[in-house]
């Protein structure tokens, strides 16, 4: 360990030192290899590969790094809602009748922010995924459509419209937010092609 460590000068105890001084006290090919191991560590979270397109399979928004929060959110923009066509959807018995996600739901009111998960069979919100985190102290969107997904299907339409709710809800928000992140990327390439 003494290798790693230079001795502190004029005789400090080391418990005095402050961490900043600690730092400056490390060998530099620890810190060269901590700092590469950082990055690597950085870059892996940042693969685009690794991005599950299926919502049930996506990290948290809030697992990213901080810096890199936007870029993940456009990339998931630019790749558009989770709404596989042609897909069997399973029917699943609730109370007496065997009821399915209905691929229609995917039209009208809520197509711009409704994805379907294969892998966990339950419908999410795309925008509320995207953001909730972000405005949480505005309210929340709930688990049911970011991160356990929703199931009820003979009350489909019923709860989309309760999620969506009033005008100043968490989801219209979010889904504001969504909006502006498309349009900023829009106006910056309408610049940029000028």
């Amino acid at each position: 360990m003494d290798r790693f460590l230079t001795k502190p000068k004029n005789g400090a105890p080391s418990s005095r030192a402050s961490w900043t001084s600690m730092s400056s006290q490390i060998a530099p090919e620890v810190q060269r290899e901590t700092n590469i191991s950082l990055l690597s560590n950085m870059n892996k979270v940042f693969d685009l590969k690794s991005f599950e397109p299926d919502p049930k399979e996506r990290m948290p928004i809030s697992d990213y790094g901080p810096n890199i929060r936007d870029e993940v959110r456009r990339y998931y923009i630019n790749k558009g809602t989770c709404q596989p066509i042609g897909h069997v959807f399973p029917k699943t018995k609730i109370g007496s009748k065997m009821r399915q996600f209905s691929p229609t739901w995917f039209r009208g009111p809520y197509s711009q922010w409704l994805e379907y998960s294969i892998k966990g069979d339950a419908a999410f919100c795309l925008c509320c995924y995207l953001f909730n985190n972000e405005l949480e102290s505005c309210g929340n969107a709930g688990d049911a459509f970011t991160k356990d997904g929703f199931r009820g299907w003979n009350k489909g339409v019923e709860r989309f419209k309760a999620h969506v709710g009033e005008v100043n809800s968490i989801h219209h928000k979010c889904f504001n937010r969504m909006l502006d992140f498309k349009n900023q990327r829009q106006s910056i390439q309408s610049s940029f092609d000028k």
